[in-house]
């Protein structure tokens, strides 16, 4: 759904009533909630990136695209432990039964992890974001294991300029926003014209609205917590 559809599905919302409001304050109003979902949202994606080429010491980077507002983790396409890959039951079947030799492999491959992480060996990344909204951050990563062609980005979303918002939450949140902040816009109109004597329902529409944008700026608040990963206890 793109910044027109959402302003004619407000005007059309408020049929029969004909707003006040000009197109370009609709628009303003309409690009306001995208500002304030892109400050507030936590909405989680995952992108597929190709993984970089690496220096001698194994470094990389790669610029990610604008919608990406800050990367949470990254997975490589590969992290199978060499050990287990060359145990003959996992290429066979597909699973370990845990005999007596299958223990003893694990407990090497955890030794083995951990020296790997002692000699810096482990896969690293970090994030820098870039000081221009419109432009990609940069990935840096280290260390990528041998295989791995592509990483899986886990990321929060931000809405970029001229962006068809397919999401149907997303798009349905920012025009649900739009609208309440329009009504707030019709019902002070509305209440200026009571000093004049004209009875209405402006206060009544102030009220409504209000309540309205407290209740998707709380939704949108609980939705924050998409990003949040399970935890055994």
């Amino acid at each position: 759904m793109t910044r027109a559809q959402i302003r004619d599905w407000i005007l059309t919302s408020f049929k029969p009533l004909k707003l006040s409001l000009p197109n370009e304050t609709l628009d303003q109003i309409i690009d306001n909630s995208i500002a304030y979902w892109n400050t507030h949202s936590a909405y989680k994606i995952v992108r597929m990136v190709t993984t970089p080429s690496v220096d001698s010491s194994g470094c990389g980077e790669v610029q990610l695209l604008s919608e990406i507002k800050t990367v949470v983790r990254v997975y490589p396409s590969t992290m199978q432990e060499e050990l287990f890959s060359n145990h003959p039951m996992w290429v066979l079947l597909g699973f370990i039964t845990l005999d007596k030799y299958t223990q003893d492999l694990m407990l090497l491959s955890h030794t083995f992890e951990g020296y790997r992480i002692y000699l810096g060996n482990d896969f690293r990344w970090k994030w820098i974001r870039a000081d221009n909204s419109s432009e990609g951050g940069w990935l840096y990563i280290q260390q990528v294991p041998m295989g791995a062609t592509r990483l899986a980005v886990v990321a929060t979303k931000r809405i970029v300029a001229d962006e068809d918002i397919t999401d149907e939450f997303i798009y349905r949140w920012i025009r649900d926003y739009a609208r309440v902040i329009v009504k707030m816009y019709e019902g002070n109109v509305l209440r200026k014209a009571q000093i004049i004597g004209i009875a209405n329902d402006g206060d009544m529409m102030i009220s409504e609205a209000k309540e309205e944008k407290k209740d998707l700026e709380e939704n949108l608040r609980k939705e924050s917590f998409w990003l949040s990963m399970a935890i055994r206890k």
